[in-house]
């Protein structure tokens, strides 16, 4: 008997092994599929450029070696690499790997993903992503896509998350550069923070609505209508609702992490020289 739930007991932990592995491989695979590497690398760039180039407004002049290396080092690309892919497999349940992958896996799909991150490319020109603005604020779009594409953004609620993550990322650049200023009088309450992050949340819904519809039909304009249906209607399904939930948790956590970390330099640097 003993040997038998010896037997048993191995046989279990085999299998749970195994298992494991098969989900660990269809992580990677999931990840491949959808150009993570490639978003984030570009989600970097666009980062570390804006940061780089906000020293005038955050520290009042420029910010010289100093500002560069340590912005540098908050936006490092291998970090952020690692962080977005340990996040998003932890928020994401494995049950759900093999639906995921099965469907972003057909040449249809992968056209998708592919104009999804060309276009998130092209929005690194400033000038080109005003124009595909002023396009969409035009309406100079085609009707049934925008329609479409709305139906994408409800069903994802991607306005709401995406103003929600803006915010929360000011309340904590704000409530970390606050802690980190030289002198207490120079400090802002929490009540303070709170009410100048909420005053901002008009504009920045104006922002993310413009952005998000302008993004969306420069990635979408080229693909076909009946596979922008299927892609629209897949991510209502659980699967797609999960990984939907999934990236958002884990981007921003990570966002959340480099407003700090920036907040943190902004206010080391300011009580630098004050002494």
């Amino acid at each position: 008997m003993l040997s038998m739930l010896l037997a048993c007991s191995l046989s279990a932990v085999a299998a749970s092994d195994q298992s494991q592995q098969d989900g660990e491989q269809s992580f990677e695979e999931l990840w491949t599929l959808l150009g993570m590497s490639q978003m984030v690398s570009i989600l970097h760039d666009e980062g570390l450029s804006m940061a780089l180039a906000s020293d005038l407004d955050l520290l009042g002049h420029e910010g010289g070696p100093r500002w560069e290396g340590a912005v540098q080092a908050i936006y490092n690309e291998k970090v952020l690499q690692g962080e977005l892919h340990t996040l998003f497999e932890q928020q994401l349940a494995q049950a759900h790997l093999s639906v995921l992958c099965e469907f972003y896996k057909t040449e249809d799909m992968q056209k998708i993903i592919q104009n999804e991150i060309a276009a998130r490319r092209a929005f690194l020109d400033m000038e080109f992503e005003q124009t595909a603005r002023d396009r969409w604020l035009q309406g100079d779009i085609p009707e049934v896509l925008d329609e479409t594409i709305r139906q994408y953004v409800d069903t994802n609620d991607l306005i709401e998350l995406n103003v929600m993550g803006s915010l929360n990322s000011n309340y904590v650049f704000l409530n970390t550069l606050n802690q980190s200023l030289p002198d207490i009088v120079d400090q802002m309450s929490e009540r303070d923070i709170l009410s100048h992050v909420w005053s901002q949340e008009t504009d920045i819904r104006t922002d993310t609505t413009e952005w998000i519809f302008a993004y969306l039909h420069t990635a979408y304009a080229p693909v076909d209508p009946y596979d922008l249906d299927r892609y629209v209607a897949f991510s209502a399904t659980p699967a797609g609702q999960a990984l939907n939930q999934a990236l958002f948790t884990a981007f921003d956590a990570v966002y959340l992490r480099l407003s700090g970390d920036l907040g943190r330099v902004v206010g080391t640097l300011s009580r630098e020289e004050e002494l």
